[in-house]
């Protein structure tokens, strides 16, 4: 079958390769539709995965259950996620599932950018969800990226009436932006170089759109927000300078949210002094558990958090190597999707 491999140049390659075998308590998915993620566009994380096959944004049908198999059977559609928890550890039992060690160690097989995949059992049976019937299979596989920036924004504590900064408005940027006016956050800036997306994020629901081409952030979030900062500062890039200067705009008692991983010789020189006299908290969120997913595939049925706008382009599974050079060029694109059959 056909899969996007993770290349040593921090690229993909389209690739043929087996096609998975099913256990007694696993299922078979056929791959309608593949995100690209922004992680999948981060040369020193692909590096890392040189050899895999990528790809978590994923939804489709199945088309064959294992024997053990009771909840699901062939035809159903399903989002599964790519990561599952135990549920029986303490990390689990404390919510922390992104540090359960079963969390870490699952994965779909052999990943969600190829023809079929196999959902182990613990993904299966703890984190695997059918999508309604009225929702697509594309807009299904909004399921995990969502998921994720709800999680985020639980760990910033955003409440309603409180500001917040998006910095970086590519498609967790976006949906942080549509999640937030959701929850009633007060007012809501956004800052991008990319004129399209600082365009989507004003029709999404942001008060303003700052182009970081012409000004930096923070004299435009001082001028947005009257010199006070924001409550809550959402980073999306995962680069030193971009953070440091985020840092700078969260207001006194703010928040300043990492979202994104950083490469491991990324380094943060914070002043601690203002750390500790503007007592900013800096609360880092990765990835979901099952709950997030749960919420958010509700969020995303119910038309409460729109996402069928974000996808801008679409390329058939021949064409993966020209989806991701597309994916890499922010102006006019959002979400690309990889699609199959």
């Amino acid at each position: 079958m056909k899969a996007v491999r993770a290349q040593p140049d921090g690229g993909v390659k389209l690739v043929e390769v087996p096609a998975p075998a099913i256990g007694p308590g696993d299922a078979l998915l056929r791959t309608g539709v593949s995100g690209i993620c922004g992680s999948d566009l981060l040369d020193w994380y692909v590096r890392g995965k040189a050899g895999t096959i990528l790809g978590h944004e994923v939804a489709g049908e199945i088309v064959e259950v294992g024997s053990d198999v009771a909840a699901f059977r062939p035809g159903d559609r399903v989002v599964p996620h790519h990561h599952a928890p135990c549920l029986d550890c303490a990390e689990c039992a404390a919510g922390r599932f992104v540090h359960c060690a079963g969390w870490r160690a699952s994965r779909l097989d052999p990943g969600g950018m190829a023809e079929l995949v196999r959902i182990p059992a613990g993904n299966l049976a703890r984190d695997t969800l059918r999508i309604p019937r009225d929702l697509s299979e594309e807009e299904a596989s909004f399921t995990e990226p969502l998921a994720t920036v709800g999680r985020a924004l639980a760990r910033g504590g955003l409440e309603p009436g409180q500001s917040l900064l998006v910095v970086g408005l590519g498609t967790a940027g976006q949906l942080a932006v549509r999640l937030a006016r959701e929850l009633g956050a007060g007012l809501i800036g956004g800052a991008d170089p990319a004129a399209s997306r600082r365009t989507l994020a004003l029709e999404g629901g942001a008060d303003h759109a700052i182009d970081v081409s012409g000004e930096t952030i923070g004299e435009a979030a001082r001028r947005l927000s009257g010199g006070k900062g924001f409550d809550l500062v959402f980073v999306c890039p995962g680069k030193e300078d971009v953070i440091r200067e985020a840092f700078d705009v969260a207001g006194a008692g703010g928040t300043l949210l990492l979202f994104t991983m950083s490469a491991p010789e990324e380094r943060l020189t914070l002043s601690p002094h203002d750390l500790y006299f503007r007592e900013i908290r800096i609360v880092p969120s990765y990835s979901c558990g099952p709950a997030d997913t749960a919420l958010a595939l509700e969020r995303i049925a119910s038309g409460r958090v729109p996402v069928s706008d974000l996808v801008t382009h679409r390329f058939p599974i021949d064409r993966a190597e020209e989806a991701f050079g597309r994916a890499r060029e922010p102006e006019g694109s959002m979400k690309v999707t990889i699609t199959f059959g």
